[in-house]
């Protein structure tokens, strides 16, 4: 039987901030020239180094390096929330729905990635 190779693509964080990244390619072309540039291409940045940190935290088989992926995805993360709220607020994202669909998906990765990181904690404190 052949070893399935997994994916990083195939995890629901990946896939997850994948959807987000089609929201923000969405919503930023809206966005008031003067921000659209600015704050717009940073979130498109911040939404990219969150793929890369997912990648790099899944492939590397050493936890604490992991981790520090992990956290580096949560300092980043956290910026974009807070951008994309700043964004909210000022009506640069007019859609309710779209507004619910990207708090919604922005909590669901937020949980994932703390558990992501908590169980990879656990795992290592199990080992000690």
């Amino acid at each position: 039987m052949a070893n399935k190779v997994k994916l990083v693509s195939s995890t629901q964080i990946y896939r997850d901030t994948r959807t987000l990244m089609n929201h923000i390619i969405d919503v930023t072309p809206q966005f008031p020239r003067q921000f659209k540039y600015s704050i717009g291409a940073k979130m498109h940045d911040l939404v990219v180094d969150l793929l890369n940190s997912a990648a790099s935290a899944y492939l590397i088989r050493d936890k604490e390096t992991s981790i520090s992926h992990l956290v580096q995805y949560q300092i980043k993360f956290e910026t974009l929330k807070t951008l994309v709220r700043v964004a909210i607020e000022r009506r640069w994202i007019m859609s309710t729905g779209r507004q619910a669909q990207i708090v919604e998906l922005m909590d669901a990765i937020g949980k994932q990635c703390t558990a992501w990181k908590n169980s990879l904690i656990a795992s290592m404190a199990a080992k000690e």
